[in-house]
């Protein structure tokens, strides 16, 4: 805890001194503070984030999966892997820690000893350096669950990594899931319903069937979250049932449950930098590091739809012809080319994807060059296969627009999330009872 810096009484910094024994005492001091609200102090965020800039590619998946999503059932054996590299080129003695937390990603009232077995706090100890790379670096990596943890509650968990053995000192933070499956969900994703937005959008429609598990009022009790493609920035909250038909609950809306359909995502390849592959442009060697030039490009929001497979905005790490990819794929400085003649006012140009954490980082923001007509942007990535697309986000507003660039088509397709969860009467924390991915080309359960 932060003490303010004045004068104070010996008697108030007793009262303080007592507070922080007996809140300790019973398990509920944590990096957050109290459990229902985030600490201002601690300027931890509870979503994807990387906290220092020597942090790259943090990767978070099923064990041996690389491009799946973080979700793991409460009572199966699957691990998850966390990836990250430190560009500093200097070892770092790191740690790792969990928190519980609600539907809404704040702090469950949970203490840790009631949604985990094992320790609180644990070490990093599988390191290991960059082998044949123009850009040095340190990997680690950690399994879990593992010997020294088990979760013990399903719902949704912060994983976060922190420096010098220093929780006010994290580094990064990865979301992922522990799912409980006590319902049936059946999805159907299609273009929208109404004629005004039949081109453009996708609707996603659900039947969720609670057969042999009691919800006693789904208006109060259940949340219900659809996300498209890993984006948070647009996701739907909070849906409630149109219709109840025992055992199962009816949300068949043509309204409030659109999303913008977007288009494919664009993408190129430098799994090899030995030669210029899928849309690159060149590669060069300058001053002992890698420059990728990814062709220039240009909007694509009045131009006709084209169908091409991708993996909907991730990014696969790979090298060709190499024993570990975390280790011997090296790092490149990616240069991008938006051609516009004019920039977009009022807000800002990302490259936006699963390399950006889908967040609008200023990292990834294209700065506009009248002289040549362009957004231009260099940032640095690991090799291997990248999706991204380019996204406007508007000044003000917390939801980025896909369509200002990239169009949006209902022909488009997308992997949508849909999360079910639970809070029963007299409970301080939100179940995850139902998960399901469904891409829209294949919508029929």
């Amino acid at each position: 805890m932060r003490l303010i810096n004045r004068p104070v009484s010996n008697y108030l910094l007793l009262l303080i001194a007592v507070f922080i024994y007996s809140a300790t005492a019973n398990g509920k001091v944590e990096i957050s503070g109290k459990g229902d609200r985030q600490d201002e102090d601690s300027k931890l965020l509870y979503r994807d984030h990387i906290y220092k800039k020597n942090i790259k590619t943090p990767l978070l998946f099923i064990n041996g999966s690389q491009l799946s999503f973080p979700v793991i059932s409460l009572d199966d054996q699957k691990q998850m892997e966390l990836h990250f590299d430190d560009l500093s080129g200097q070892y770092q003695t790191y740690s790792y820690k969990f928190i519980h937390c609600n539907a809404n990603w704040e702090p469950s009232n949970l203490v840790n000893q009631e949604y985990m077995d094992g320790f609180m706090n644990n070490f990093i100890e599988d390191y290991r350096y960059s082998v044949n790379t123009l850009f040095p670096y340190i990997h680690y990596q950690v399994t879990f669950p593992n010997e020294l943890i088990r979760f013990k509650r399903s719902g949704n968990y912060l994983l976060v990594v922190y420096a010098n053995n220093d929780e006010d000192d994290p580094i990064l933070t990865r979301r992922f899931y522990v799912v409980e499956h006590r319902v049936d969900i059946q999805s159907n994703i299609h273009m929208a319903t109404l004629a005004r937005h039949r081109d453009y959008k996708h609707e996603v429609d659900l039947v969720i069937n609670h057969r042999n598990y009691t919800i006693q009022d789904p208006f109060s009790e259940l949340k219900l979250v659809i996300m498209q493609n890993r984006r948070w920035d647009n996701a739907i909250h909070e849906l409630k049932p149109q219709f109840i038909r025992t055992p199962e609950l009816i949300y068949n809306y043509e309204e409030g449950n659109l999303f913008d359909a977007g288009n494919e995502f664009r993408f190129f390849d430098a799994v090899d930098l030995n030669y210029q592959s899928l849309n690159v442009d060149g590669i060069q060697i300058i001053e002992r590091k890698t420059h990728l030039f990814v062709l220039e490009e240009e909007p694509r929001s009045f131009k006709r739809y084209y169908s091409q497979p991708d993996i909907n905005g991730q990014r696969l790490i790979k090298r060709d012809a190499s024993n570990n990819v975390h280790t011997e794929a090296d790092y490149m400085n990616t240069h991008f080319t938006l051609k516009r003649a004019s920039p977009l006012n009022n807000g800002k140009v990302y490259v936006f994807g699963s390399l950006s954490d889908w967040e609008f980082k200023d990292e990834f923001e294209m700065k506009y060059d009248d002289l040549n007509g362009q957004y231009e942007l260099t940032v640095p990535l690991k090799q291997g296969y990248y999706n991204y697309n380019y996204i406007y986000l508007r000044d003000g507003n917390s939801k980025g627009d896909l369509s200002a660039i990239e169009g949006t088509h209902s022909e488009a397709e997308n992997d949508y999330y849909i999360f079910v969860y639970h809070r029963r009467n007299g409970e301080i924390y939100d179940r995850l009872i139902g998960y399901q991915i469904k891409n829209s080309n294949n919508s029929f359960d």
